[in-house]
């Protein structure tokens, strides 16, 4: 898709354990890709199956505001409010850190692994963090600069 497919690590990281039970399975994925099928974790707990699903919060579709402001110049509707993802996964059966600080991180990822039981960490990030993700070898933001000249410039 132009735009990006969203969430299917979310819950396809259920199937990679359960094929490969001796493996960690770590999910990293945005709030907004979470939030679309983050509901898969009541699976995990019912079956006990020790997935660590890290929420990268930053309360916004990154990617699909980057494509919209690299297409239109603008964006809109990549904006929200999370619940407390953490208090969640505390009440579907699975552990759930709130994180703030790497140091904050370290330690729940250190607990998620020795425990081995369905774990959400919601890594509170600021909006400047930007994927790694870019169709430009230069980069997200270098990408998106080229992409608005090139646009500017052939209006």
């Amino acid at each position: 898709g132009g735009f990006g497919p969203m969430a299917g690590h979310v819950n396809g990281a259920i199937g990679v354990k359960v094929a490969q039970p001796d493996r960690t399975v770590v999910v990293g994925a945005g709030d907004g890709c979470y939030a679309l099928s983050g509901f898969e974790l009541m699976t995990a707990v019912e079956h006990d199956i020790p997935v660590i699903w890290i929420i990268f919060d930053d309360r916004e579709f990154k990617l699909i505001k980057l494509y919209q402001l690299a297409t239109y110049l603008e964006s809109g509707l990549v904006e929200f409010e999370n619940p407390d993802f953490a208090a969640h996964a505390r009440a579907c059966g699975a552990d759930g850190y709130r994180v703030e600080t790497l140091e904050q991180f370290e330690d729940a990822f250190r607990k998620a692994l020795a425990a081995g039981r369905p774990t959400v960490i919601d890594a509170a990030i600021t909006r400047w963090a930007v994927p790694h993700y870019s169709p430009s070898p230069d980069g997200v933001i270098a990408g998106l600069v080229e992409t608005i000249e090139d646009r500017l410039r052939n209006r």
